[in-house]
């Protein structure tokens, strides 16, 4: 697998789909024209790292009760079905609104299913206004979170599993991380430094 960066773009070449990858595929396709960004774990499992995951994280920007309507009669029409105790679309609307996760899975299971939940925090603001546009085998595209957050992100959740994920994304973009930005990101989480050094190392913030 071949990764190539630049502003706001990653193009991946030879990259050898998994089942999971081609599932996160059919459903963002499915979200049609709603904005949205991948968060969390499965950016780490996309770039190489193996680990499992029951779900997958996703932010969207507010939407109306009628906008929700569609999107929610697009995912079911495309083969994906709500877990959580939804309805309809006004409970779907309802969930997203009171700060809860809405989530999807393909019909008849549970998992791996798809957690969306509407854009609320600054920092979720930053994550969709500085989204990066992933290319995949000059055919897919998806939408995941800039790298330093995401590497501060995991840092700041602390779990073993989280740890691993902020080093494994570390050591795959080091060359080309801003470090700057990303001690900017550390410092926002109140992320101690001593966590820092132990999980990815001193970092050069000149670059």
């Amino acid at each position: 697998m071949e990764i190539k960066l630049s502003k706001n773009r990653i193009t991946l070449d030879n990259k050898e789909l998994t089942t999971l990858d081609k599932l996160v595929l059919k459903f963002t396709q499915a979200m049609g024209d709603v904005d949205y960004v991948i968060v969390s774990g499965y950016m780490a499992i996309f770039f190489g790292r193996i680990r499992g995951t029951e779900d997958i994280d996703l932010l969207i920007n507010k939407m109306s009760m009628e906008q929700v309507e569609k999107l929610h009669e697009k995912l079911i029409e495309k083969g994906f079905e709500p877990v959580n105790n939804v309805g309809d679309a006004k409970d779907a609307y309802e969930l997203l609104s009171e700060g809860s996760s809405l989530r999807y899975a393909e019909k008849g299971t549970w998992a791996p299913n798809f957690e969306l939940k509407f854009v609320k925090k600054p920092l979720d603001r930053h994550t969709m206004d500085n989204r990066i546009r992933v290319i995949v085998n000059a055919k897919h595209s998806m939408y995941i979170s800039p790298i330093e957050l995401q590497i501060a992100f995991k840092l700041w959740l602390g779990s073993d599993k989280d740890y691993e994920d902020a080093r494994y994304i570390y050591n795959i973009f080091k060359a080309h991380i801003d470090a700057g930005k990303l001690r900017e990101f550390i410092t926002e989480l109140h992320v101690k430094k001593e966590t820092v050094r132990k999980i990815i190392g001193e970092f050069d913030e000149t670059k």
